[in-house]
């Protein structure tokens, strides 16, 4: 029996009957034919569902860093007035900026 995500999905399993017929029909014994489709089709399930989340579950996300909440504030948001970076956010600058708040100046343990 071949194990699928989902008993109901009948296009998949047929698929994977027919790649165990094809393996039979190129020469290969039934036993090792069996279980070359069964390990084929069990890598593209698990493929197919690994960014599927669950219904009814709920993502618990992380919180953001002292660093992550600073940028994330527009007024924190130190840009390039000109030249060839001009109205791109200058990483720098935030980051000095940043060190002189207490939230940059403590350390990490």
């Amino acid at each position: 029996m071949i194990i699928m995500a989902r008993e109901s999905d009948i296009v998949a399993k047929a698929l994977c009957q027919l790649l165990e017929k094809k393996f039979i029909a190129d020469g290969m014994d039934k036993d090792i034919a069996k279980i070359m489709s069964s390990r084929a089709c069990e890598v593209g399930v698990k493929a197919a569902g690994r960014g599927v989340k669950k219904a009814g579950k709920a993502t618990k996300r992380r919180a953001l860093n002292s660093w992550q909440k600073f940028v994330k504030q527009e007024r924190n948001r130190y840009k390039y007035k000109s030249g060839k970076r001009k109205g791109q956010i200058n990483m720098k600058a935030m980051s000095a900026a940043f060190k002189k708040t207490p939230a940059g100046r403590r350390k990490k343990k």
